[in-house]
């Protein structure tokens, strides 16, 4: 028989979400640094691409943190920064390309898995908000290292997923 509760979800954020949006709001913090680097160690096109792609980050950076308000993290997440920047930074246009479409498909996986779990109407809305433009990006950053694998564009497996164990906010 199907739930006939008329009780509608919560509007605002649970406690439980805020956890999973602070995690997700650290992760964002982290790529607009990546980026940053990304932008500093390119010429040319993968330089612009960076440069705007970063600026996604920091608009869903915002928006998490304007949804959060005073419980929002202030910083990046240190420890996933730190095993990404060397790569972010370094090699040729098309392997920065590769390293942060592998990120960007990462993104949208831990975003997905974050959203089945997220209580809050709200919270939820803008999480789905920002997948497209994640899963768009990691499009063009495949398309730019010079793959047309389908395997690279769509590495939406589990195994994709962000560990919050791994990288703790």
């Amino acid at each position: 028989m199907a739930d006939t509760t008329t009780t509608a979800p919560p509007k605002q954020p649970t406690s439980a979400d805020v956890a999973l949006l602070s995690f997700g709001l650290g992760l964002e913090f982290a790529m607009i640094d990546l980026y940053t680097r990304a932008a500093n160690a390119s010429k040319d096109d993968m330089k612009t691409v960076a440069e705007l792609f970063g600026a996604h980050h920091r608009a869903a950076a915002q928006s998490l943190t304007g949804l959060l308000g005073r419980k929002a993290p202030t910083v990046r997440n240190e420890k996933f920064y730190a095993a990404q920047s060397t790569k972010a930074g370094g090699g040729t246009a098309k392997e920065i390309a590769a390293h942060l479409a592998s990120l960007e498909n990462a993104l949208v996986a831990t975003h997905i898995n974050v959203l089945s779990q997220l209580r809050g109407i709200d919270g939820a809305s803008l999480v789905a908000s920002i997948i497209p433009i994640e899963a768009r990006q990691a499009a063009v950053l495949v398309e730019m290292s010079g793959s047309s694998s389908l395997d690279d564009i769509m590495a939406l497996d589990a195994k994709a997923v962000i560990d919050p164990e791994t990288y703790p906010a």
